[in-house]
């Protein structure tokens, strides 16, 4: 009898240390989710400043972050709740908003960059957009 009871004991304290493992995966996956959000947003935030974007930082920390994801919901495979649901959905729209922005910035830069070329063009053809000043022509 006494060594039942003690079987009893190692599976329920096997249960806790399984809960325990499982929350503890839990919260690190959603804490990879609001990282990864975080870090999308900050771009974001960037993007909608028109500055200077330092896109080598963004993209090796988005890198990162998404590497934890990845791994942490592969940990995770427990039923997700709503809350970890409304977590994903939320990042799944700051990636949206995000990739508009970004798809903007790249309109803009090729918009640019076909000036550029243009203008180039038009300076070998005819030497309008010449370097010299008009006094020395």
């Amino acid at each position: 009898m006494a060594g039942h009871r003690h079987s009893e004991e190692k599976v329920s304290g096997a249960g806790f240390r399984n809960d325990h493992a499982q929350e503890a995966r839990r919260a690190a996956f959603i804490s990879c989710v609001d990282r990864l959000t975080r870090v999308i947003e900050r771009e974001s935030d960037a993007l909608r400043s028109r500055g200077n974007v330092d896109f080598e930082d963004f993209n090796a920390r988005k890198t990162h972050a998404l590497l934890e994801f990845s791994r942490a919901s592969r940990a995770y495979s427990a039923p997700r709740s709503s809350a970890i649901e409304a977590k994903i959905e939320s990042l799944r729209s700051t990636l949206v908003e995000n990739g508009k922005l970004l798809e903007r910035r790249l309109r803009a830069m090729r918009e640019i960059a076909g000036i550029m070329i243009c203008t180039i063009e038009m300076s070998e053809s005819d030497g309008t957009y010449s370097t010299r000043s008009s006094a020395e022509r």
